[in-house]
C-alpha cells in the first residue's frame, strides 16, 4: 500500500474543510468532555468541524443496545451527511475529550458548498476520505487479530497527537492518556474488557508500551501502524 493511501485512510493527510467567513456565527467554541453535540434521530441543525479533540459516534438500537461505532479526529466534518441529505442524525456525537469545534447552520453550511466550488470539494474529499475509513475499520475487525487492531488503534491515536504537536518526530516517543475507558477501547476493537487488559500487559511485557499513573508511553509509534491492504 502507497504511502499516500496510508495517510487517507488514516485521516492524516485531511485538512479542515474552510468554513471560515466573517461572521461571529462561525467562531471557534470549546468543549469540555461527555458534551453531547446532537443524538440519533435529531434533525440536522448545524455542522462541526474539528479542530483538535476527539470525537465519540455512538448508535443506538431498537433493542435498546447502544454501541461505540468510531471516533472523529481533526480534520473531521461532523453531521455534514445528514445536512446535505436532509435526513436525521444516523448517531449520536459525544466530545471524548476537550475539543475546539467550529460550528456552522446547516442552512448556512448548505449555502456555502452551493456558491463555492473549492469548499464543496473539500467536503467532497472529506466525506470520501470517510468512506475509506468505514471500509479499513471493517477490514480490520474481520481480518486482524486482536492485537494488531489494538496496536493500530496506539498508532492511530499517536498520530493525532503527533499532528498537533509540530516539534515531535515522526517516530518519537509518545506519551499519552487515552482518550477512551478501557470499555470503550474493548468495545471499539470489538473484544472483552478483559482481554484487553491482557493484551495491553502483554505489548508492556513486550516492550512496546510503558504505563505510569494513567499515562501510556508509546515506543516506536510507527511499528505498531497495520491495515488490510484495499
Amino acid at each position: 500500500m502507497s504511502s499516500h493511501l496510508r495517510m487517507s485512510l488514516s485521516q492524516s493527510a485531511r485538512s479542515e474543510p474552510e468554513l471560515r467567513i466573517a461572521d461571529e456565527r462561525h467562531d471557534i467554541h470549546l468543549y469540555p468532555p461527555n458534551v453531547e453535540l446532537f443524538c440519533q434521530g435529531d434533525e440536522a441543525f448545524e455542522v462541526y468541524s474539528v479542530l483538535s479533540g476527539f470525537l465519540k459516534l455512538f448508535r443506538a438500537e431498537s433493542n435498546g443496545r447502544r454501541i461505540l461505532l468510531d471516533l472523529r479526529f481533526t480534520g473531521s466534518l461532523v453531521g455534514s451527511a445528514a445536512a446535505i441529505t436532509g435526513m436525521p442524525h444516523p448517531i449520536t456525537a459525544v466530545t471524548a475529550t476537550s475539543c475546539q469545534l467550529r460550528r456552522c447552520r446547516s442552512q448556512e453550511f448548505l449555502s456555502l458548498i452551493a456558491r463555492d466550488a473549492s469548499l464543496s470539494f473539500s467536503i467532497l474529499e472529506t466525506l470520501s476520505g470517510d468512506v475509506y475509513d468505514h471500509i479499513a475499520r471493517i477490514s480490520e475487525i474481520a481480518c486482524l487479530p486482536a492485537r494488531e487492531r489494538l496496536e493500530h488503534f496506539l498508532w492511530k491515536v499517536c498520530e493525532r497527537l503527533r499532528s498537533t504537536n509540530t516539534d515531535q518526530q515522526p517516530d518519537s516517543n509518545a506519551r499519552m492518556q487515552l482518550p477512551l475507558k478501557y470499555c470503550e477501547i474493548a468495545e471499539l476493537l470489538s473484544i472483552t474488557p478483559t482481554y484487553l487488559c491482557r493484551l495491553l500487559n502483554a505489548l508492556e511485557m513486550d516492550g512496546v508500551i510503558s504505563r505510569d499513573k494513567g499515562w501510556i508511553i508509546v515506543f516506536k509509534p510507527s511499528e505498531l501502524w497495520h491495515v488490510v491492504a484495499l
